[in-house]
C-alpha cells in the first residue's frame, strides 16, 4: 500500500493522502474479506458493482451469485464473458419479500402498536407497516425458520460446489448476495444476519471475497444510517469494508468509494 501523511477528511474519515487509491485499498484485503455495498442508486449500479467484484473473466475465479429475485437476469450480475452455466459459477435463488422494503431491513422488530415496520409501501397503513403474518414470501409458504435453514444450505452448498474443497486464496472465491433488506424482510433479521455472517466468515476463511448489497440512502459515514450500521454490527469481525455507490448527472458510469475498516477511505472511482 502506498500513501503519504494520514489526515482527517471533512467528515472525520481517515484519508491516506493523495495516493489513496482503490488498488492500494484492495491490497489490504487480498487475504479474504467481507464487503457491504450500499447507496441510493438504481439496480444497474449494483449490477455494475457486482460484475466488477466477481473479478475479470480471464482470471481463475469461483463465483457464487445469490439473488432474492428471479435469477433470469443473472448474466447481468456477472462479468462480461462469464455465463451462469459456466464451470466454477453457481447462481442461486434466496427468499425475499415480494414487495421490496424501501426503508427498513428488519422485518421482525415490533412496533409499539404491535405491528412491524418493514418499510413496505401500500396496504393503506401509515409508514408502510404490515403485520408479519401478511408479509408475502417468494416460495411455497414455508416458515421463516425453514426458509432460513434452506438458505443456509443453499449458500454453503453452492460455495462447496464451486470451491472444490480448496482454500483458493488471493480472492479466488467470490460470493455476492443481492439484496440484504429483502432477505431480512423475508427471514427476519435474527435469522438473516447470522446467516450472512456465516457466509462472510466461510468465504474469508477460504481467502475469498463476500459482497453483500444493501440499497440505502448514503450521506457521510455509511454506518450513520441505522440499517447499514445494524447490518455492519451483525457482521462484526467478518466485515472489512463498506462501499458507497453513487451516480452523477454528468456521468453515465456509477462510482464507488471504499471505507476500509482500520485503514481509511478511498477517493471516488469509476466502476468501469
Amino acid at each position: 500500500m502506498t500513501g503519504t501523511t494520514n489526515r482527517a477528511g471533512a467528515d472525520g474519515a481517515l484519508l491516506r493522502g493523495p495516493e489513496s487509491t482503490l488498488s492500494a485499498a484492495l491490497a489490504e484485503l487480498d487475504d479474504g474479506c467481507g464487503v457491504l455495498v450500499t447507496g441510493d442508486v438504481p439496480d444497474d449500479a449494483y449490477r455494475a458493482a457486482a460484475s466488477r467484484y466477481f473479478g475479470v473473466p480471464d482470471r481463475d475465479r469461483r463465483r457464487v451469485l445469490a439473488l432474492t429475485r428471479d435469477p433470469a437476469d443473472a448474466a447481468g450480475w456477472l462479468p462480461d464473458g462469464v455465463a451462469p452455466g459456466d464451470d466454477g459459477v453457481a447462481v442461486r435463488r434466496l427468499p425475499g419479500a415480494v414487495r421490496e422494503p424501501t426503508a427498513a431491513a428488519d422485518a421482525s422488530a415490533p412496533e409499539p402498536d404491535g405491528q412491524t415496520d418493514t418499510g413496505l409501501p401500500g396496504d393503506g397503513e401509515p409508514g408502510g407497516r404490515t403485520s408479519p403474518a401478511r408479509l408475502d414470501l417468494d416460495g411455497d409458504g414455508e416458515s421463516p425458520e425453514a426458509a432460513a435453514a434452506d438458505a443456509r444450505s443453499t449458500l454453503s452448498g453452492a460455495i462447496d460446489a464451486v470451491a472444490d474443497g480448496e482454500a483458493g486464496g488471493r480472492l479466488r472465491l467470490r460470493v455476492g448476495v443481492y439484496r440484504i433488506d429483502t432477505l431480512c424482510a423475508a427471514l427476519g433479521e435474527e435469522r438473516a444476519r447470522p446467516l450472512l455472517r456465516d457466509v462472510a466468515e466461510t468465504t474469508r476463511e477460504r481467502g475469498g471475497m463476500a459482497h453483500f448489497h444493501l440499497p440505502r440512502p448514503a450521506e457521510g459515514d455509511p454506518r450513520s444510517d441505522p440499517v447499514v450500521g445494524a447490518v455492519a454490527d451483525a457482521l462484526g469481525d467478518a466485515l472489512d469494508a463498506i462501499v458507497e455507490l453513487r451516480t452523477r448527472e454528468r456521468s453515465s458510469v456509477p462510482e464507488e468509494r471504499w471505507h476500509i475498516l482500520e485503514w481509511g477511505r478511498t477517493d471516488w472511482n469509476s466502476l468501469r
